[in-house]
């Protein structure tokens, strides 16, 4: 019932305050917005999309293995509506907010606290109040959950240029936080931001101490971009000495009209979380590039490999092997190669092919298992 009343105060919020004159944008999703009363930007997109595996894993075993939202195999997956409610501030000493909803299948793979779980394929995965206080550049000041900072990929699909995410976006980082977070902007080169929160995707604290994060922002130029972030706090039920380190290293580069690269680099330890004692590590680095052939036709490339030394990663998400033993040690490295095309203003169309990897069998071929996982995926995006 309740998950019922969100989804129409949702609509009815969009109907109220968009109104004929209402101007939609084509272009990323922080482009996609309209702006109607009182300053307030609405937006969101619907993204379908349909997958094969050509392992053709057996339904009742599993689908697409480490993957994170493209997990199901041989169906048509409605992946996502989301809708944003967005009036944040833009000078010093005003007040803002932003909120994001969540409909579909998405929305229960980024949902790991029961406070927050409306129900299935329901999910409010962003929510905050934001103030610029009048403190020398302006200092933001936001209350309330975001998404990660952390990494080069994102949970909305129209601002990445693949369909499925990337190894790192799903198993070395975390989605969203809670709590407390400010960013200072020295020049338009510089920026640093600092928060305390109730830990990796928990709005309710799963222990009694908090986690802190950290993130230095250079832009040298107009066309590099430079993230280095740590986020250091205990993550484990009920376990406030145990702590886990993240260290993230995001790197973009715009090298022209057309072409663009980008990397991502993550190490992790978890204290005392090794088979048999110790700190379990896992490390990673993808690359990518992408190249417009024209205003509405890009091809994408992604490669990267994945090191879950300790199985602390596989345990998490508990991947097995035969007879339900986590797999530990796990190396898995996988390349994706997309072809973006826009028929239509608001519209986007990709078709990927994505082959992955891994040190042991941990996918499922048929019946069995297999080291080697391919599948073939085509999705369809309108924003708005």
């Amino acid at each position: 019932m309740m998950k019922k009343k969100l989804i129409v105060l949702i609509i009815g919020t969009a109907i109220l305050l968009g109104g004929e004159g209402m101007a939609v944008q084509a272009g990323s999703l922080s482009d996609a917005t309209a702006e109607s009363l009182w300053g307030i930007k609405l937006g969101g997109y619907l993204d379908m999309s349909y997958i094969y595996n050509l392992n053709d894993p057996e339904e009742n075993q599993g689908g697409n293995i480490m993957r994170v939202f493209d997990v199901d195999h041989n169906e048509i997956n409605f992946q996502l509506f989301q809708f944003y409610i967005d009036r944040l501030p833009e000078e010093s000493n005003e007040v803002g907010f932003r909120v994001d909803f969540a409909l579909g299948e998405d929305s229960n793979l980024i949902v790991f606290d029961p406070l927050v779980d409306f129900g299935d394929d329901f999910n409010i995965y962003q929510a905050y109040i934001s103030y610029i206080a009048p403190i020398g550049n302006g200092l933001t000041i936001d209350l309330g959950r975001w998404v990660t900072h952390h990494g080069y990929e994102v949970i909305e699909s129209p601002a990445n240029s693949h369909f499925s995410r990337s190894i790192l976006f799903g198993w070395a980082i975390p989605f969203t936080h809670t709590g407390l977070r400010l960013t200072y902007p020295f020049n338009d080169m510089w920026e640093v931001s600092g928060a305390v929160t109730q830990g990796w995707d928990w709005v309710d604290d799963n222990n009694d101490s908090k986690t802190f994060h950290g993130a230095v922002r250079f832009r040298p130029t107009e066309s590099i971009y430079i993230q280095n972030s740590v986020v250091w706090g205990p993550e484990l039920d009920d376990n406030n000495h145990d702590y886990r380190l993240l260290y993230d290293l995001v790197a973009t580069w715009q090298v022209n009209e057309q072409w663009s690269v980008g990397a991502n680099f993550d190490w992790a330890q978890d204290e005392n979380q090794a088979p048999g004692g110790g700190d379990a590590e896992w490390m990673g680095i993808a690359g990518y590039a992408r190249y417009d052939l024209l205003e509405n036709l890009y091809v994408a490339l992604r490669g990267e490999w994945f090191d879950d030394a300790d199985g602390a990663r596989a345990s998490a998400f508990n991947l097995s092997g035969p007879g339900g033993v986590v797999v530990p040690d796990v190396d898995v490295w996988e390349i994706t190669a997309t072809l973006g095309y826009s028929p239509v203003k608001n519209l986007m169309t990709r078709l990927e092919y994505r082959h992955d990897d891994a040190s042991r069998e941990v996918f499922l071929d048929g019946h069995g298992l297999s080291d080697t996982q391919d599948t073939i995926a085509f999705e369809v995006i309108y924003s708005f």
